[in-house]
């Protein structure tokens, strides 16, 4: 019986896929499992890549490539339908596993609770521009109690690194068809609000994976419209769920105003006026770093004057 699926959907991942494999077949098991990959029509060597590793273990690899682009929800379900393990894995064809136990230990940790919708675990981050490494990178909020953990998952402040899924679980809450007919690109913080939501949760506190940071990847574009989409489609989801599980007052404002000093670094960055003086009019009140924002927005001679600006920017 196959206890862990490995789902991995990939996208024109050539340069970083192969370590990605790599750091997936080196791991130390005493159960079996799988790696079921969907490829979402690459144009680069990514699916050759996967298929030479394929044909080297063929009862462990099972791959796709779709014959059209579904995108990233429509493939991240598709590629789990074909999943058969207990719990599933999910891994970005560009992160790597830092250790050869890391699969054995979450597991081992959701094997002991059938009540668990997911486990969390730490993650180095990697800067792919010049290699350097922050260890340990969610540390704090792995540590924090379940109820300060669960409120920053809502809001959005989580990395989706590290998660192991039951996936039983995840047919049983998780409303796939809503968010499908949603037309959703992300499907991370959906899954992990209806998971978080109606199932119980555990971390580990260790850093058992490294999150690749680079220009190319979806969740770190560098073009205003893509991240401005990204955002508001944040902000939908949030509504929805407010909806949904009937969020507190409290909560509901807190992310307005997150929401809203995002947008606004977003503007600061992007040097776009109306987007800055309109997000600036929201928020009440303000910090020095709103101000810098605001006028980074305005004023190109501000915006230069701010050697630091991308250490303010909130990606």
């Amino acid at each position: 019986m196959i206890v862990l699926s490995v789902h991995l959907i990939t996208y024109n991942n050539e340069k970083h896929i192969e370590e990605t494999l790599q750091s997936i077949l080196k791991q130390k098991l005493n159960f079996k499992y799988e790696i079921v990959v969907g490829d979402d029509c690459s144009t680069d060597k990514t699916f050759e890549i996967i298929s030479k590793y394929s044909n080297e273990y063929p009862d462990i690899f099972h791959i796709t490539k779709n014959k059209s682009q579904l995108g990233i929800l429509k493939n991240y379900k598709a590629t789990l339908d074909r999943c058969k393990g207990e719990f599933v894995f999910d891994i970005a064809g560009d992160d790597i596993l830092k250790t050869d136990n890391a699969f054995q230990k979450m597991v081992s940790v959701l094997q002991k609770d059938s009540s668990l919708g997911f486990v969390d675990s730490g993650y180095d981050r990697l800067d792919d521009k010049d290699n350097s490494i922050t260890p340990f990178k969610n540390s704090e909020i792995i540590n924090v109690p379940i109820e300060a953990y669960k409120k920053a998952l809502l809001l959005g402040k989580i990395a989706p690194i590290g998660h192991c899924f039951n996936k039983k679980l995840m047919y049983k809450y998780v409303d796939f068809n809503t968010y499908l007919n949603m037309n959703l690109t992300i499907e991370d913080y959906p899954i992990l609000i209806d998971l978080v939501m109606q199932t119980n949760f555990e971390r580990i506190n260790e850093s058992l994976h490294v999150y690749r940071v680079h220009d190319k990847s979806h969740s770190h574009q560098k073009d205003f419209e893509e991240l401005l989409f990204q955002k508001n489609q944040m902000k939908n989801l949030f509504d929805y769920f407010t909806n949904k599980y009937n969020f507190s007052k409290e909560l509901i404002d807190e992310y307005t105003l997150y929401f809203n000093k995002e947008l606004l670094a977003l503007s600061g960055y992007f040097q776009n006026k109306s987007l800055g003086k309109k997000m600036y009019s929201l928020i009440k009140s303000k910090t020095i770093i709103d101000y810098i924002h605001f006028y980074s927005s305005q004023y190109p001679w501000f915006r230069k004057l701010v050697s630091f600006r991308k250490k303010l920017f909130i990606s």
